[in-house]
């Protein structure tokens, strides 16, 4: 039989042709492809190299990517006839830079993986080079979260990569392909039953069976509706950053009664990755089966809040169970849910009319609460373990248990009792300054501090710790096993923690007891004896443990996270102070505590701070 002549190319053929596929991130934040790619004179390629793009993007923020297909088609009725068999998807997955490891990749990790779900919902300009071509463009707009990874971020960025494919026709659509079916004016394969088109016993019937039909196996990877790739850009680099750390902590009130109640503190740290300002516009709490209360009504509060790189913000909440769980839980408090939603705008360029550039970010996570009550609460702390959250973001944390300090002072909390044994263990630890393996060193203001306004210390701090030389003496082997775990501790960063003691107050170690001579003596009860006579020094001591001292400055840092700290390297921090007192005032100490070991030492040599009144 004869084979027929090839046909000539299919509509898809000439569609996939010179089809491309490229995407973009604008730069401004109000991007309307009709006045951008459409209106004037100049030729599609050229609008879009005059587009404006991002050079860096941010976590929690919510960017447009545009994905652009160029094709060659006779016009635009023709395009909109293979969009319904068209396939767009988009990933996004956060890189970094370098890894520890020199031996293994960069750690990464896929944070977005979507398509264009209504693909004939499109923008579409024709467009006609020199030599007379004329090819169609077609523009879909696809929103991408950028969600904070669970890798150690190490100079990350954001790598898309966009991909597109043309579906095959439908069979219905298309009669010359049939399911179970040969297509016609195909050559048929060899006859696998040829051998037996000689046997007597079929009666001079040739049975007849195509090899087609046996020996053709799909792959079982292989769909019905198999993908035509259409080529374009590999992928899209980005730098990326995170604008804000926060972290919520856990402190509760000491009443009488005690109350389920709960103080939530939210802290927020911006980093130093942005040089515009930032508008904090909403931080919101809510408790499910409870209220949450807004403690920040100080105009200096109230949002939203204009900040810079370096900021750091404190925000109080009361969270309180509903009155209903109160009157019919006997036992423990637990079936609460706390939701924490932050929005921010960052105005990188906001009073621009043409391209304005104002990225907004938001942040939400959820974390279980606790109401119940400690067993004692006049005694000690309950040896209770930190809020835990499950799935949650790198930088976003919940803390409890050793970071949760009561907001009042411990002689109130039991003025009676002797050191908890939790203190005794902790005071283990303690080391002193030579062999904490830190130099820090404290800088004051260089300028007049007046009453009531904040001045701030900078902390140099220095890890002078090395790594341990794997050299052994003679006649000591080492094995495997230790060369590996020195190798491990002393190549591991230190984080810090840097904790302000404020003076102790004179009447928080109690009025002394005046003593008395009253009660059994020799067996025989003489209440008519006097008190003893006390010395005008012990009388002097009493009188003046019995006045109150005005608190003198107040540390705006809760607590200042250093490192990870590799050996031999160095980072700079601040503490934040608020001058309430004139005079000459300082603070008890400062205490740094190593987060890995548990070990930590109190710095007493402390710079003394000048405050003045104005006049």
């Amino acid at each position: 039989m004869a084979v027929p002549d090839a046909p000539g190319r299919d509509a898809n053929d000439v569609f996939l042709e010179n089809a491309h596929l490229t995407y973009i991130v604008p730069f401004t934040t109000k991007f309307n492809p009709d006045e951008a790619l459409r209106q004037g004179e100049d030729s599609f390629e050229s609008k879009l190299a005059g587009i404006e793009l991002r050079d860096q993007l941010f976590f929690d923020e919510t960017v447009d990517v545009y994905l652009i297909l160029r094709t060659q088609c006779a016009d635009e009725q023709t395009l909109r006839l293979h969009l319904r068999r068209l396939v767009i998807t988009l990933d996004a997955q956060i890189v970094n830079s370098h890894s520890q490891d020199l031996n293994s990749p960069p750690a990464s990790e896929i944070i977005f993986s979507g398509g264009v779900e209504d693909v004939e919902d499109v923008f579409i300009v024709p467009d006609e080079v020199e030599d007379g071509t004329k090819f169609v463009y077609a523009v879909w707009k696809l929103s991408v979260f950028l969600g904070r990874p669970r890798i150690r971020l190490q100079m990350p960025s954001v790598v898309f990569s966009g991909t597109a494919g043309l579906k095959q026709a439908d069979p219905e659509n298309n009669p010359d392909q049939r399911d179970g079916y040969m297509l016609s004016c195909v050559p048929s394969g060899m006859n696998m039953l040829d051998s037996f088109a000689s046997d007597p016993m079929l009666g001079g019937i040739k049975p007849h069976l195509s090899a087609q039909r046996v020996s053709r196996v799909a792959p079982a990877t292989q769909s019905k509706e198999s993908l035509r790739r259409i080529p374009g850009l590999q992928n899209l680099k980005l730098k990326i950053f995170p604008l804000l750390h926060c972290r919520v902590r856990f402190s509760r009130p000491n009443t009488s009664p005690p109350s389920p109640a709960l103080i939530a503190l939210v802290e927020t740290d911006f980093t130093p990755y942005f040089d515009c300002e930032a508008s904090l516009n909403k931080i919101s709490l809510n408790v499910t089966n409870g209220t949450a209360e807004d403690l920040n009504n100080q105009p200096g509060m109230r949002l939203p809040l204009s900040c810079v790189a370096h900021d750091h913000l404190t925000f109080l909440y009361k969270l309180t169970p509903s009155s209903l769980d109160l009157a019919t839980t006997k036992g423990p408090i637990r079936d609460h849910d706390l939701v924490i939603t932050i929005e921010i705008s960052i105005l990188v360029r906001p009073n621009s009319e043409s391209n304005p550039c104002t990225p907004k970010l938001s942040m939400t996570w959820i974390t279980p609460l606790d109401f119940t009550l400690p067993v004692n609460p006049g005694f000690g702390q309950p040896m209770t373990q930190p809020i835990q959250r499950s799935h949650r973001p790198s930088q976003l944390s919940i803390s409890g248990g050793v970071d949760s300090q009561p907001l009042v002072s411990p002689s109130v909390i039991r003025p009676d009792a002797l050191p908890s044994l939790e203190a005794a263990t902790r005071s283990a630890t303690e080391t002193t300054l030579p062999d904490f393996g830190i130099t820090l060193t404290f800088t004051g203001p260089d300028k007049p501090v007046y009453v009531g306004e904040e001045f701030v210390w900078t902390v140099f701090v220095v890890n002078r710790s090395r790594p341990t030389s794997m050299i052994a003496p003679a006649g000591m082997h080492l094995s495997y096993s230790s060369m590996t775990a020195s190798m491990t501790a002393s190549s591991q960063a230190r984080k810090l923690m840097l904790l302000v003691v404020p003076h102790r107050r004179r009447n928080e170690g109690g009025a002394l007891g005046r003593p008395t001579m009253r009660g059994n003596m020799g067996g025989k009860k003489d209440s008519g004896m006097a008190d003893a006579v006390l010395d005008e020094n012990v009388v002097y001591a009493m009188q003046k443990a019995g006045g109150v001292d005005n608190t003198e400055v107040v540390c705006l840092s809760a607590d200042v996270r250093v490192g990870p700290l590799a050996a031999n390297a160095c980072s700079v921090v601040e503490l934040r102070f608020l001058a309430l007192r004139e005079g000459v005032v300082g603070v008890e100490a400062v205490k740094v505590v190593d987060l890995g070991s548990q070990e930590h030492v109190d710095v007493r040599e402390l710079p003394l701070v000048v405050v003045r009144r104005r006049e």
